[in-house]
């Protein structure tokens, strides 16, 4: 069965009391970026401030970890050897994170036991590790595009573009996971069978970096105690609207990624 999402989505945001602290919406901890794609790791990072998270734990080192540093004065800084935290209430893991890391990711993701999203880089790992995915034991979001998609089920991108849907519902079924499949009229696929249809977005989205902060917002909404499918589905909506938005004001090919943000955070109030 197919569902559209749509505004009513945003009436499921849980509550932001005025009596609270840090804690009170939960911590985020992420494995993203290399040398190649700090940038990657900003974005997301940015997504997930941006969309209310208490506490943002971000695994960086050398180089990659100065770069972020001169950019984002929030997050806490820790090694990938400290993951997983102890305090994190979810995980985020693999925008631009590169193929470097392979190794880390084959003993890390079986001990996340915390709400994930998985993303990009760490998507092209599970399509040759299925074995990993299979094995994870926490509930999780995957974000692929088409290609990643392509690579993950062996299908070509022709072949998942006629029956996004239906692809997006069997792998999401086959895999226990909530499979948000990117692109125009973005499908979030249930474990259960359920899948539902973005109604928002624009081609304005259409540019390298605006997945990064799509993963960050559900990350972070993950942390703050929404199901993956919840998180998913808002996270969908706002992320396209904001793109609908932004390019009302600067026009669809003036939009950039790293204006996602703040409107993001208008849009989740």
């Amino acid at each position: 069965m197919t569902e559209q999402i749509d505004g009513r989505i945003l009436e499921r945001l849980l509550p932001r009391p005025e009596e609270s602290h840090k804690g009170s919406f939960g911590t985020l901890a992420m494995l993203c970026g290399c040398d190649d794609m700090p940038g990657a790791a900003y974005l997301a990072a940015s997504g997930a401030l941006r969309s209310g998270v208490g506490l943002l734990m971000a695994a960086a080192e050398g180089s990659l970890r100065t770069v972020l540093q001169t950019r984002l004065a929030e997050p806490v800084w820790i090694t990938p050897d400290a993951l997983p935290h102890p305090a994190q209430t979810a995980f985020l893991c693999g925008c631009g994170l590169g193929r470097t890391r392979d190794q880390l990711l084959k003993t890390l993701l079986p001990k996340i036991s915390v709400p994930a999203v998985f993303d990009a880089d760490c998507i092209n790992f599970f399509a040759l590790h299925k074995d990993v995915l299979d094995g994870l034991s926490a509930p999780c979001v995957l974000t692929p595009h088409p290609m990643e998609f392509s690579r993950l089920t062996g299908l070509s991108v022709g072949e998942i573009q006629a029956d996004r849907e239906g692809l997006a519902a069997a792998f999401a079924h086959q895999h226990g996971c909530v499979l948000v499949l990117k692109g125009h009229r973005t499908a979030v696929a249930s474990p259960d069978g359920r899948v539902f249809v973005n109604t928002s977005g624009c081609n304005a989205l259409a540019k390298g970096g605006s997945g990064d902060v799509l993963a960050g917002v559900i990350a972070s909404l993950l942390a703050q105690g929404h199901s993956c499918l919840d998180a998913a589905c808002i996270g969908v909506y706002a992320h396209g609207l904001a793109g609908e938005r932004l390019a009302e004001k600067h026009g669809a090919r003036g939009v950039l990624p790293s204006d996602l943000p703040m409107e993001i955070g208008r849009i989740l109030g």
